[in-house]
């Protein structure tokens, strides 16, 4: 019999992530569409991607810890079954929501949306290799991104993160894995604030152009979260490790943890460029802190938000598409003042159909190439 494993807590911490980007993206979208929004607020414009910041830090935290479990089972990682379990879980919603952007939606003119999207007929064979060779992050900084597509850009980082991370934890122990998190983030912030730099100088502008200087930049601090995902992974290692009278699962120091995630997220500060750390930081520690209930000052072990944590993935692959849908008709006849209960309502529903006709066939199939039950 498979070993059950839950993690407290974190199915409702994935259905906060995604309903923060379904606001962020509706205020975007309104923007797009020239309706009164409030997406130029600073702390609008980055919630979006700092709840992805905190689906990858979740993502690194899960994916190691589940590593660690099955590196002592007797029969240790399966880098095979690892990549398939990832393969039936990832690709069937990636690749639907790549048919529906690529080959469906295009054909309904009265959705299209203009900048900051770009048609998908634009340099399509271009924009069509990139997605299958799950690059579509780097896809949006070289053409732009797709309307209905353009969230998979994360989707792109994990599978990236996917091929070697099993292959790290198989080989080495927790001291070289903290070593080489340590390592490995110090050197991507250096390059990070190197290419920053390169950006105001001359030389280098001249060189390379400022155009090239850019979108690199862009690439290297917006759509390449490796960061993210092995801060998360450092916070799976410590809670292996931390005994229970450690300073961070007490109560006054989880209270300042939440106090300065909400002071930094209505600021909107962004640290010139590198709050992505400051907040991943955060999130482990408020991670490391959720799944032990007996510590925690928090519960979020609720059935129905335990659910909605389930079919998180519909929500996030889904929501640009319903969104894009629901404003375009309630605009239509002056309903917009309805757009947040209906777009809700809809992810929720199709996410739900979607988890239960479409994703539930594949994941009965995962089961099998699983060492632990997850729930």
């Amino acid at each position: 019999m498979k070993k059950k494993i839950h993690f407290a807590n974190l199915n409702t911490l994935r259905f906060i992530a995604a309903f923060v980007v379904i606001i962020a993206h509706t205020e975007q979208i309104k923007m797009a569409k020239g309706i009164e929004n409030i997406y130029d607020i600073p702390f609008i414009e980055i919630m979006g991607s700092l709840s992805v910041d905190l689906f990858f830090v979740l993502s690194g935290f899960l994916i190691t810890s589940l590593l660690f479990i099955e590196k002592e089972s007797p029969s240790g990682i399966s880098i095979k079954k690892f990549i398939i379990r990832r393969l039936l879980r990832i690709w069937p919603l990636y690749f639907l929501i790549m048919i529906l952007g690529f080959f469906v939606m295009p054909y309904f003119s009265a959705l299209k949306i203009g900048a900051p999207f770009v048609d998908v007929n634009d340099h399509f064979t271009s924009n069509f290799i990139m997605y299958i060779l799950f690059i579509p992050h780097i896809q949006s900084i070289v053409v732009g991104p797709i309307l209905y597509c353009a969230q998979a850009w994360s989707i792109g980082i994990e599978e990236q993160f996917y091929i070697f991370w099993p292959f790290v934890v198989k080989k080495f122990g927790p001291k070289k894995i903290v070593n080489f998190i340590l390592i490995f983030t110090i050197l991507y912030v250096g390059i990070c604030l190197f290419i920053s730099a390169a950006t105001h100088n001359k030389y280098l502008i001249d060189k390379f152009s400022l155009n090239s200087l850019v979108n690199t930049n862009i690439i290297f601090r917006h759509r390449l979260k490796f960061d993210c995902l092995l801060i998360g992974a450092l916070f799976a290692v410590i809670h292996t490790k931390i005994k229970a009278e450690s300073f961070m699962l007490n109560k006054y120091f989880q209270v300042l943890v939440y106090s300065l995630e909400v002071v930094l997220l209505a600021s909107g500060n962004d640290f010139h460029g590198f709050f992505w750390e400051v907040h991943a930081v955060l999130y482990g520690f408020i991670i490391l802190n959720l799944v032990r209930t007996n510590t925690s000052i928090f519960n979020l072990e609720y059935p129905i938000f335990d659910y909605l944590g389930k079919i998180s993935y519909g929500i996030y692959m889904y929501h640009v598409l319903i969104i894009n849908i629901v404003i375009t008709v309630l605009y239509r006849f002056d309903l917009i003042f309805l757009a947040y209960p209906l777009i809700f309502i809809s992810v929720i529903l199709v996410s739900a159909f979607s988890y239960k006709f479409i994703e539930k066939f594949f994941l009965k199939k995962k089961e099998s190439y699983s060492v632990i039950a997850t729930g």
